[in-house]
């Protein structure tokens, strides 16, 4: 499976019971999630395709049976690991939150410093939703705002940005 095309839907928290059950936390509320039929988890840069045989969620947490995994010991091995889906099945972007999510891996391009670096997470707290960008091996929090946010291509998985003078020296 091509990473391009896919969404990082979460992480692998820990193991659940004794049947092989894994807990993810997921980086935002996905809704229709539990229509899916596999996922993806990364293991060693590579996108390993799972069957779901139950997936239970609840907000942001998700306890999920996967086929093939009946054992805790390779439920824990899980842990830690990203989990992804491709987008071509998430639903329509019309939820700001789905929209949101298929932007990690874009490139942020500011209109003065040029290329920033990719969307590595999204945080969504109540007040102001914020791009965290790998910049220079250090996170650089931008609000997706569109005072700032100027133009988001999907075609090219690029953001452009115009930051204010200064912003990325206070933030470090």
């Amino acid at each position: 499976m091509n990473p391009e095309t896919c969404t990082e839907l979460g992480v692998i928290q820990r193991k659940q019971g004794l049947k092989g059950d894994v807990v993810a936390w997921l980086n935002q509320d996905v809704p229709q999630l539990d229509a899916l039929q596999t996922l993806l988890i990364q293991i060693d840069h590579t996108l390993v395709p799972y069957c779901i045989e139950q997936l239970a969620l609840q907000h942001r947490k998700a306890i999920i049976k996967l086929q093939g995994v009946d054992d805790p010991k390779v439920a824990h091995d899980l842990k830690g690991r990203a989990i992804f889906v491709p987008q071509a099945v998430l639903p329509p972007l019309s939820s700001p939150e789905v929209q949101l999510a298929r932007l990690i891996g874009y490139q942020v391009m500011d209109v003065q410093e040029g290329s920033l670096g990719p969307v590595q997470d999204i945080y969504t707290p109540p007040q102001q939703q914020l791009l965290a960008i790998d910049y220079q091996g250090q996170e650089l929090l931008i609000p997706y705002h569109e005072d700032i946010v100027t133009n988001v291509d999907h075609a090219q998985q690029n953001i452009v940005v115009q930051l204010p003078k200064g912003f990325i020296e206070a933030s470090f």
